[in-house]
């Protein structure tokens, strides 16, 4: 897969004030870590994170400011709750003949044909965990749904893709188009209409038994 290009910087504040006025500068503060080796602080310009939006799970080459380069990938990013803006990145290091475990989106493309006769799309895993060198690893996954009809799903053994091992039950239902619920009154319709069908008389609102007349006759 094609590598993307982003520029890190070496952080040599720390605390917090000094980790918030970055934060004010359009400074993301971060860490780029590597197994046997010490853990680089760090910090990305807001508009370089933005550059890879959409691409968090591919394969980086994080180009330092002393002109150093480092294979890695995006490990997690945190959000401030409130304003939902990126207040921290971790950045993995990795080593290009080791195996690695990530989590890459899953797509869902076309349009099934029970979606096309009513039919309710319901995606039940967006994230396929997986292991596999980090030149093979893909940027995303793809599934076609084409042909899924109402009551029909995809499970996780129908991805197969060369030199990835899924992390994942087979069994794992992906998507699945279902009946489309009906609204309440049409539902109780329904019922009736069944009850009719199978020679029950439907009860009257306010028609007394038989039992509660000769109760009222003693």
């Amino acid at each position: 897969m094609a590598e993307l290009k982003l520029n890190v910087h070496k952080r040599n504040v720390k605390g917090s004030n000094a980790v918030r006025k970055m934060r004010y500068e359009d400074k993301i503060p971060g860490i780029y870590y590597i197994h046997g080796e010490d853990n680089i602080p760090v910090y990305i310009e807001r508009t370089d994170l933005q550059s890879i939006w959409g691409h968090e799970s591919a394969l980086l080459n994080a180009v330092f400011g002393d002109g150093d380069s480092k294979k890695c990938i995006i490990r997690d990013i945190q959000y401030d709750p409130v304003r939902g803006t990126p207040i921290h990145v971790d950045l993995m290091g990795i080593k290009m003949d080791e195996k690695i475990t990530v989590s890459v989106p899953l797509n869902l493309i076309g349009t099934a044909e029970g979606v096309k006769n009513g039919g309710i799309l319901q995606q039940q895993v967006r994230e396929i965990e997986l292991e596999c060198l980090p030149g093979d690893m893909p940027e995303f996954i793809e599934v076609d749904i084409s042909e899924l009809e109402i009551g029909d799903n995809l499970t996780i053994e129908t991805i197969d893709i060369k030199n990835v091992d899924i992390l994942m039950e087979q069994d794992t239902v992906i998507a699945t188009v279902t009946v489309p619920s009906l609204p309440e009154e049409e539902e109780e319709e329904e019922e009736l209409e069944e009850e009719l069908e199978e020679g029950a008389e439907p009860e009257v609102i306010g028609q007394k038994s038989e039992q509660e007349e000769e109760e009222e006759e003693e």
